[in-house]
């Protein structure tokens, strides 16, 4: 086979596992969970916020992305992270599946963070998330044109890579800012078909967030707390978030939201009992896609199970003890 056709079917190949793992504008490069709800849980996007609030907490997400288009992506998470030490570390543990079409993904991760307080209006928080992406191609599923072409290879293909994320969050009152780097290795991974070889590449990402507590009640019992995301992938374009929340401190909240070229949405928390609680997010896809049923739902339950050893990690409060 000349080297012209080996890249033109190396082409052909990539381009499908792209448009498998993403589709529509500025998602083509998903290849992370994207969930609606990380003011909730907002360790799963930024490893330095593991431990933030003053309890241990578990979740288990469920989120239907594109709901009505055949092979979108369905993601299922569990996580749980505390504060210990004095509220100066947090850990974290997720395991989350992530199936796209032919493509399924299953990450394992443990998280550390470390909170520096400078003085007691200010503090730096550094975090790491480390752990295993389980990728699978399930070709057997794949419709081609061409089932000969030696880049599509037989059945099953599954291969495991180390992955990290590395995030950092600078506080100062009651405003927050940050950033976090995930799939920092930017790791090829390899996949040996009977002709031919390609690579799945995990994609560096780049995201920065802003968030800002405007506190309405002297109690400070409700508050209302705007939050932006951006999202940048090389070689694509990037996306953002505008959020709106208004936290109710033992009700729960309510949120709306604007994903870039995406999808308009709003979300929900209830506190059910003491220590359980629920969440839900409607997405409402503003692309072309919404002509085919292009909505999504996520589904969050929450566990909390008190203090871990030594206290807890702090909300946005104006001071720092």
């Amino acid at each position: 086979m000349s080297k012209l056709s080996t890249a033109r079917k190396m082409k052909k190949i990539t381009t499908a596992i792209a448009l498998v793992l993403g589709i529509s504008g500025s998602l083509s490069a998903q290849q992370l969970p994207l969930y609606s709800q990380y003011y909730f849980n907002p360790f799963v996007s930024n490893p330095s916020m593991t431990g933030i609030s003053d309890e241990t907490n578990a979740y288990l997400v469920h989120r239907a992305q594109w709901t009505g288009i055949p092979g979108a992506p369905v993601t299922n998470a569990f996580t749980v992270d505390g504060s210990i030490k004095d509220k100066n570390m947090g850990l974290g543990f997720m395991v989350f599946n992530d199936v796209q079409d032919i493509n399924e993904r299953l990450g394992l991760y443990a998280s550390y963070a470390y909170r520096l307080k400078i003085d007691d209006n200010n503090r730096v928080l550094l975090g790491l998330s480390m752990g295993f992406l389980d990728n699978r191609i399930d070709f057997s599923k794949a419709v081609v044109t061409d089932n000969t072409d030696p880049m599509l290879f037989s059945a099953i293909q599954r291969k495991s890579a180390l992955d990290a994320t590395f995030g950092a969050i600078y506080e100062w009152k009651k405003l927050r800012a940050g950033f976090a780097i995930p799939q920092i290795f930017g790791q090829h991974v390899k996949y040996d078909g009977l002709d031919a070889l390609a690579y799945y590449q995990l994609a560096r990402h780049y995201q920065g967030s802003v968030q800002y507590n405007f506190m309405l009640s002297e109690t400070a019992e409700l508050s209302l707390e705007p939050l932006a995301m951006v999202r940048w992938v090389p070689n694509t374009p990037v996306q953002y978030d505008i959020n709106a929340i208004l936290n109710w401190k033992n009700i729960g909240w309510l949120g709306l939201s604007y994903r870039s070229n995406y999808a308009v949405g709003t979300n929900l928390r209830v506190k059910l009992f003491n220590s359980l609680s629920a969440g839900y997010a409607y997405d409402v896809i503003i692309t072309p896609l919404r002509t085919s049923g292009g909505v999504s739902h996520e589904f969050m339950l929450g566990y909390t199970f008190g203090q871990m050893q030594g206290g807890g990690g702090g909300k946005m409060r104006g001071k720092y003890d």
